[in-house]
């Protein structure tokens, strides 16, 4: 636990502590948002430092990967990567699944690209708030070389595949879980790692780093705490059937999405 601790709080200084919520000289709104993501995206950390910054909450779907072999890949382990496919066709993105995707009920919009994504929320959500510097200059609205490292950065310093990257097969939750937590802060990293790879449905709601963090509410079975470590035990105890995929699990079969493998992975492996 102390490993995974002090690597998480690394991940968060490499982000400059980015995604608390700022000023707001009004009350944040309440638009319906749902987030289909997983916790490893560099570009889905984009759009949830966002949510933060903005104050909004979301109700998270999580779509850990079941294979690094090719994009877009899912099998019927999956839960809720179908349902992101069905509403990319149905708003006319791309065929090939890609995350993050944001459908927001209230504006009547489904997006898939990180940079629409902000911009979107920044345009509708963002009257009457502060942006703090630190957000503009790490997420600024047009894209520059540095955006993929920094963004890729916290992944890197938590590489292992049950650090909301590989699936883990879970007992699913009727009801969706309640996060509060901030994205900067090292607990809630792990709370949300562990809900991404047992894909349970949650709904995200931002706090400042000075709360007490995380605090997890599970409706399921009325359990309710603060801190990660009983956080993490409870969803280990309750939800988890097992241990996360590899790094090197085969593509699912069958596959039902349309899987693009990596041009320099193809080459690897004489495809």
């Amino acid at each position: 636990m102390f490993v995974h601790r002090l690597s998480s709080r690394a991940a968060g200084a490499v982000r400059l502590w980015n995604g608390e919520p700022a000023r707001r000289s009004t009350p944040a709104p309440t638009p319906e948002l749902i987030l289909f993501e997983y916790e490893a995206s560099p570009w889905c950390r984009r759009v949830r430092e966002t949510l933060g910054v903005l104050g909004l909450a979301a109700l998270i779907k999580p779509c850990p990967r079941e294979t690094l072999r090719a994009e877009g890949a899912f099998g019927a382990t999956s839960r809720h990567r179908p349902e992101a496919a069905a509403a990319a066709a149905e708003a006319g993105a791309s065929s090939r699944l890609s995350f993050p995707l944001l459908v927001d009920r209230t504006a009547g919009v489904t997006l898939s690209d990180s940079a629409a994504i902000c911009e979107h929320l920044w345009s509708l959500y963002g009257g009457g708030v502060e942006r703090p510097t630190l957000d503009q200059a790490l997420n600024p609205r047009r894209r520059t070389l540095l955006d993929f490292p920094l963004l890729a950065a916290p992944s890197a310093l938590r590489p292992w595949p049950e650090a909301g990257l590989m699936l883990a097969p879970s007992e699913p939750n009727q009801q969706p879980l309640l996060l509060y937590g901030c994205e900067a802060d090292a607990g809630s990293r792990l709370v949300r790692e562990a809900l991404c790879s047992l894909q349970l449905e949650y709904r995200s709601q931002p706090r400042p780093l000075s709360a007490p963090l995380p605090a997890l509410e599970d409706p399921n079975s009325g359990f309710a705490a603060f801190g990660a470590r009983q956080a993490l035990e409870h969803l280990d105890r309750t939800h988890r059937t097992g241990e996360a995929l590899g790094w090197l699990a085969p593509l699912p079969s069958p596959n039902l999405g349309e899987a693009r493998m990596h041009p320099v992975l193809a080459r690897l492996l004489g495809r």
